[in-house]
């Protein structure tokens, strides 16, 4: 396998349009034109593997696929484009694409598994209770209909039998799409996101949907420096892999997410295990100075580029709901009072370490004093709003009463938290997905989680393989962030990425 394959270019730049979905997703709630083009670039992504012989083999059911999708997918659209919006027409158009697409990958799955016998080896218990799982949720109470794609998506991604060189570029892409996404997207901020909030929030709406963004690009870095140690590659490489890793430590930093920090911090020991595995001279407090030194260095120039770059171009941008005339304007000087300058960056971050100290020395984390009451109610007074255990323990108690087999739609979740709060997801990913579609669905999703992270513990521990490594760090991240954050749905990077990488345990060709 070539360095630098077509194919490996080909899935870098489908995990680049990944990474843009769930920057878009997450800005523009509501329109799902952009959650919709996780399944065209699924699309692309399966028939990638596929060779020009396989097309031209089954010519006939694919010409024939084509003609009745543009007979029917025209026809369709003019019959109900009068009902609706211009964004809705274009999401029919991604819709559309979408269809085409899996309909091409339905037959080229069909005549390799039905017809040729050739499918991927299954761990069979594993895959049958993820497939229990996807089914759970699409019979469930809710309205959401992402799982039933994803069944599609997946399962026919579960089922294409790659082989051992296609699996490490598709890993390898997906690594490269990742990285070059934070490239791209941090870019963007240097132009057009001036550093008016204390909790950096880089290009999204949001400081935990950006501090989720690092933690991936963060993983992927930290596989990358395993794969370039075990080659033994140049120590110019190794250097631009570590700065890199201090680099999105400094910007996992500045987003003041505590949940973020903690994630990070076990990113960080569980790779300083998987380094020594590797390799016998690493030592975890080496790896752990090196880390944290590497973050030392590059902390000033990642806040002076955030600081000072975007001022220089002056063409701040918002996205829904972000407006404000406390933020900068591009008619603001580069010294406004309105910037975050360091000292008071320093004064927030360590007042939000402080305050989450003193609070849990006040009481537990686990003590449910605050009571859940009618959703037209609030649940806590403004006073008790700045109590971060109150509020987590109004909002878990509100969703865990709730709870059921079926699942809710989304009509019957959400309350009050206070006056002027509505909380409007469970900020834990479990709980969430077991108010969405049920307390079965939930549970098997976090038994597939814990299952499959024991299984690669174990297989990594045999053939010390890094991608092995890898998937088992992917996994870590809805375990630990999921745990106090939703870590979203449809759209969202993180939640993709998991189904990706439970492939290494559904399919045993992976050893």
């Amino acid at each position: 396998m070539g360095a630098y394959s077509w194919k490996r270019l080909f899935y870098t730049l489908c995990f680049l349009l990944f990474c843009l979905v769930d920057q878009r997703s997450k800005t523009l709630p509501g329109q799902w034109l952009w959650r919709d083009l996780t399944g065209v670039g699924m699309g692309l992504l399966l028939l990638g593997h596929y060779r020009w012989e396989d097309y031209r083999f089954h010519k006939i059911p694919l010409l024939v696929w084509t003609a009745l999708w543009m007979a029917g997918a025209p026809a369709l659209f003019f019959c109900v484009r009068d009902g609706l919006t211009q964004d809705e027409r274009w999401d029919w158009l991604v819709i559309a694409a979408g269809v085409i697409l899996f309909g091409y990958v339905l037959i080229f799955t069909f005549f390799q598994v039905v017809v040729q016998k050739k499918r991927p080896r299954f761990y069979g218990k594993y895959a049958g209770a993820w497939l229990v799982m996807m089914l759970l949720m699409i019979f469930s109470r809710s309205d959401k209909t992402w799982p039933l794609w994803y069944l599609v998506m997946f399962g026919c991604f579960y089922l294409t039998d790659y082989s051992r060189e296609e699996r490490e570029e598709l890993f390898q892409g997906m690594l490269d799409g990742i990285i070059l996404g934070f490239f791209i997207l941090q870019g963007h901020c240097f132009v057009l996101r001036p550093y008016d909030q204390a909790r950096y929030a880089g290009f999204y709406s949001n400081s935990n949907s950006n501090s989720l963004f690092y933690l991936m690009v963060l993983t992927a870095v930290l596989v990358k420096i395993l794969h370039v140690t075990k080659k033994g590659s140049s120590r110019w490489a190794r250097l631009y892999y570590w700065t890199g890793a201090g680099t999105l430590l400094s910007f996992e930093f500045l987003t003041i997410g505590r949940m973020g920090w903690i994630t990070a911090v076990f990113l960080a020991a569980a790779f300083g295990v998987f380094l020594k595995k590797l390799k016998e001279s690493a030592k975890l407090w080496k790896t752990g100075l090196i880390l944290l030194c590497s973050m030392c260095l590059t902390f000033l120039p990642c806040f002076g580029a955030v600081r000072y770059l975007p001022p220089l171009f002056h063409h701040p941008v918002w996205f829904l709901g972000e407006w404000s005339e406390f933020r900068v304007h591009s008619w603001d000087p580069w010294n406004s009072e309105k910037y975050v300058e360091l000292d008071e960056f320093l004064d927030q971050s360590w007042g939000r370490i402080r305050n989450t100290v003193e609070t849990l020395l006040d009481h537990s984390p686990f003590l449910m004093k605050a009571d859940a009451q009618e959703l037209q109610e609030p649940v806590l007074t403004p006073e008790e709003s700045g109590d971060y255990v109150l509020i987590r323990t109004a909002i878990y108690r509100h969703y865990l009463e709730r709870l059921n087999l079926l699942g809710h739609p989304d009509s019957e979740q959400g309350f009050w938290l206070t006056d002027t709060f509505w909380v409007y997801h469970a900020h834990n990913l479990f709980l969430q997905y077991a108010t969405d579609f049920g307390v079965p669905a939930a549970a098997l999703m976090l038994a597939l989680t814990v299952w499959g992270a024991v299984f690669l513990w174990k297989r990594f521990c045999r053939f010390r393989s890094e991608w092995d490594a890898g998937r088992w760090l992917f996994f870590l991240i809805p375990g630990v962030f999921g745990l106090f954050e939703y870590s979203w749905g449809t759209g969202s990077l993180s939640i993709l990425v998991l189904f990706i990488v439970w492939r290494g345990v559904i399919c045993h060709e992976e050893e």
